[in-house]
């Protein structure tokens, strides 16, 4: 006891190394997911805002479609244009959906992703406290061994010059 054990402290610095590196990749891959979130996001916002300007130009679209004065070829014609148009706005608002909807699954994938790596973040310093606590024990022992040696020397030489 008392001899400071060099390689196991380097080793367990090391380690302490390794959990810094791994929080630094951490943090860089939550920065690129937040960039990922926030193009999502306004591409979520972007659809939404779509869908509501399509609504509000369909919606006085459908009341001209209600003329009961309308009669023969010009209301023939005009409900068949109607149908196409239903139909293609059908289709389209469901195209839209599912875009949001994926955008939104996405998001929450790349939200829990953060989650995770963020979990990875709080072990790796919890394990660097861990360390650096063992650390300073070993150094603390090596140094009241030490210390109490010094002293123990001290009072062997007080009592030989007492004599």
């Amino acid at each position: 006891m008392g001899e400071i054990d060099y390689d196991q402290i380097y080793y367990l610095q090391g380690r302490v190394n390794q959990h810094y590196s791994s929080i630094s990749s951490a943090q860089s891959r939550i920065t690129s997911i937040d960039e990922k979130l926030e193009r999502l996001r306004t591409a979520k916002k972007s659809v939404s805002e779509i869908q509501q300007n399509v609504h509000n130009i369909k919606y006085p679209i459908m009341h001209r479609n209600i003329q009961p004065e309308w009669q023969g070829k010009q209301k023939d014609d005009f409900t068949k244009q109607w149908e196409t148009f239903s139909s293609d706005y059908t289709s389209f608002q469901t195209e839209m959906n599912t875009f949001y909807d994926a955008i939104c699954d996405e998001i929450t994938r790349l939200e829990n992703q953060k989650n995770e790596e963020n979990g990875i973040i709080g072990w790796c310093q919890s394990q660097i406290n861990n360390l650096g606590n063992f650390i300073e024990k070993l150094l603390h022992i090596i140094e009241s061994f030490q210390l109490e040696r010094l002293v123990t020397s001290r009072q062997i030489s007080k009592m030989l010059k007492r004599k």
